[in-house]
């Protein structure tokens, strides 16, 4: 079911400070900077192989909602989630999931979506993982 890394999320108090560690002190060089008002995130992804590896840098843009609420708790940023890479198709790997006993997560409940970085998710509730959110991805 894994084939490796997709990317981790962290949720950040300031986006702009954020990024600048992991371009000034790490190296590393942004992919993508995004708005999603749906979403009400603003995100700078990072890209670390030919793998697709990467890092997802998540600042809410509104106090309400899941990403907010997850900052109050949480004031620092935090890792949010941890996102696989699989070797099956997203729509094939939802069976399999749902076959392990597991549920998906919002909101991603009816399959993969397209996220706002450019790559497709699906979300694994995290009551069933021990509590860490858990995604699998694809370019």
């Amino acid at each position: 079911m894994i084939a490796g890394i997709h990317h981790v999320g962290y949720v950040v108090p300031d986006l702009d400070k954020a990024a600048s560690f992991f371009e000034g002190t790490l190296g590393l060089r942004a992919d993508k900077r995004v708005e999603s008002q749906a979403m009400g995130l603003q995100i700078v992804a990072f890209r670390l192989d030919g793998n697709g590896t990467g890092i997802e840098l998540m600042k809410p843009t509104t106090d309400t909602g899941p990403f907010a609420e997850f900052l109050k708790h949480n004031p620092n940023g935090a890792l949010h989630h941890v996102a696989y890479r699989t070797s099956k198709p997203l729509t094939e790997l939802v069976g399999d999931i749902k076959g392990c006993g597991l549920a998906l997560a919002a909101p991603t409940q009816n399959g993969p979506i397209d996220a706002p970085p450019g790559w497709r998710i699906v979300n694994v509730d995290p009551a069933g993982t021990h509590g860490l959110l858990t995604q699998f991805g694809e370019q």
